[in-house]
């Protein structure tokens, strides 16, 4: 039961996830001029509430069925699974009309048909990239180990969180190596290219890192991604929080250097340095030529916010975002297919009822009291036999009332195929006007196949019953020829 309630989850968190993204973007546009570390705020808190709406789905789904269940379950709302529930009630006054499923309780039993499958996929996967993020680390752990001091003088500026700068040939950017006892590591060639100037900016960005305990959040965010693979909401906030994280750190760094000019300058000579660098899995100084492009556009523009303080336009964003997410936390793909499944109490086994009985996955019939009529019975009525082709899954009832299929269609496509015909068959007969009549000629006249699709092969190509004796009567011999022979006569006109 509770993979049903999983898969549902994931697949409400993407949308729920993408209107929550949405009102961000919106309120974020709207504060036009906001601190680079006020809109960092903003979608840390996105991300956070995207990552807590499926466990909150789950359990609020969870909740509602352990109340609603039970009581369903008094009132005879619902039946143990598998249970069969007649068509039409032994009162003669009382009418059982079925009423066609509502689209989301159709998404909603598909869900559940296929949820096991889901939750598995989606543990395989995770689990995978859980393995890879793992590595990740080990190599980063190793990385630091062979980390060697700088053998250089550097002014490292005051903080809460203290930090050694080194060097080493494992990086080729300046970059944060965490996530206890961090290290603020450049590479070997640029480390001793650098002017005393430009390497105490580089330093302060990275200690702003440092400072802001971005290695952590970094970490987290990697293990969202990991659990999130399916959602591209989550990979974009991730792209966005990339480039509003270095300009807050940029912002703090020029807060201290005091000199935002010079600080632009030192950004644009690394991005020649470093243009052919790849990105590296931690907080670093480079994280894309692009990236380094919007960063020296922000410091350089005139009315740029440079705050390292959030503000209160965060603070009504994240309200606006939360309230948003209140709502469409009400709203999901609901579930359904596993009421069916909850353990009922042993109850005395009943007589069978005479009716044909069909599965519990359709709708709860719509009782209609009609005022009773006096019914004289001449003789006693004999059982009606069950008709085994409406035993079929919910997908099947619903594609064959979609193409106006009856039961006695059905049960006579069955008598003429002498076989339990697909879903899809009879739903392709029904569709190419394939009567049951045509089929018990045609076995009569001595086609022998069981396939309902050669049935309709031949209908289609002309073959009638005539055109078979037709056949048989020019040949002289008894009727042996296989489907593709008989198009291809009738074809050619034999």
């Amino acid at each position: 039961m509770l993979e049903a309630h999983v898969a549902a989850a994931l697949v409400n968190s993407t949308w729920q996830s993408a209107m929550v993204a949405l009102v961000a973007f919106v309120a974020l546009r709207t504060f036009k001029r906001t601190s680079a570390a006020a809109r960092c705020a903003v979608w840390y808190g996105v991300l956070a509430i995207v990552a807590l709406l499926p466990v909150v789905d789950v359990a609020t789904s969870l909740s509602a069925h352990a109340v609603a269940a039970p009581q369903a379950l008094a009132n005879g709302a619902v039946r143990p699974y598998g249970a069969r529930a007649p068509l039409r009630s032994a009162d003669p006054g009382v009418f059982l009309v079925v009423s066609e499923p509502p689209v989301a309780e159709r998404i909603a039993v598909a869900i559940g048909s296929v949820a096991p499958w889901i939750e598995r996929a989606w543990l395989a996967v995770a689990l995978a990239l859980g393995l890879q993020l793992l590595y990740e680390m080990v190599r980063l752990v190793a990385a630091k180990r062979r980390v060697v001091p700088l053998g250089r003088v550097v002014a490292v500026p005051p903080g809460t969180r203290t930090f050694r700068v080194g060097a080493s040939e494992d990086v080729e950017t300046p970059c944060v190596l965490g996530l206890f006892d961090p290290i603020v590591v450049l590479p070997r060639a640029l480390a001793h290219a650098l002017s005393e100037e430009d390497l105490a900016r580089v330093v302060l960005h990275e200690a702003a890192h440092v400072e802001r305990r971005d290695d952590w959040i970094h970490l987290i965010e990697r293990a969202l991604h990991v659990a999130f693979f399916f959602n591209p909401i989550v990979y974009a906030i991730g792209r966005r929080l990339e480039v509003e994280r270095e300009i807050a750190c940029d912002d703090l760094a020029v807060a201290r250097c005091g000199n935002r000019l010079a600080y632009a300058s030192c950004l644009s000579s690394l991005a020649v340095v470093l243009s052919t660098a790849r990105r590296a899995p931690t907080p670093a100084l480079f994280s894309g030529r692009r990236q380094l492009i919007v960063r020296v556009e922000r410091l350089l523009d005139a009315g740029h916010d440079g705050s390292t303080r959030t503000g209160p336009r965060a603070a009504v964003a994240l309200a606006a975002i939360v309230a948003v997410a209140f709502v469409v936390a009400h709203f999901g793909i609901p579930v359904r297919a596993q009421l069916a499944r909850v353990a009922m109490p042993r109850t005395p086994a009943l007589p069978a009822p005479v009716a044909p009985r069909i599965r519990e996955s359709l709708p709860l019939p719509r009782i209609v009291r009609t005022q009773r009529l006096p019914v004289r019975h001449l003789q006693p009525r004999a059982p009606l036999a069950p008709v085994p082709s409406l035993a079929r899954s919910i997908g099947d009832v619903i594609l064959l009332r979609k193409h106006d299929v009856s039961a006695k269609f059905v049960a006579d496509v069955d008598s003429a195929l002498q076989a339990h015909a697909s879903t899809v068959a009879i739903v392709a007969l029904r569709d190419h006007d394939v009567t049951p009549a045509y089929l018990a000629k045609l076995k009569i006249a001595g086609v022998t196949s069981k396939c309902g699709f050669d049935f309709i092969r031949l209908h289609d190509n002309g073959v009638t019953p005539r055109v078979v004796a037709r056949l048989q009567q020019r040949l002289g011999i008894k009727m042996k020829l296989s489907i593709d022979q008989l198009v291809r006569l009738a074809k050619a006109g034999t």
